[in-house]
């Protein structure tokens, strides 16, 4: 899933470079809200460490 975020902002900057600035911003937000989903997701976890 972290590698589908960073096509998808790797993609919006290839995009924007290629003049469609409304598209590769549609691209950026969908990546920037599946990283904040996804490291939620993550950080909210307890670890289970045994000491």
């Amino acid at each position: 899933m972290a590698g589908l975020i960073f096509l998808l902002a790797g993609v919006s900057m290839m995009v924007a470079c290629a003049g469609y600035r409304g598209v590769a911003i549609a691209l950026f937000g969908v990546s920037s809200v599946a990283a904040v989903l996804w490291f939620d997701h993550h950080m909210t976890d307890p670890l289970t460490l045994a000491f």
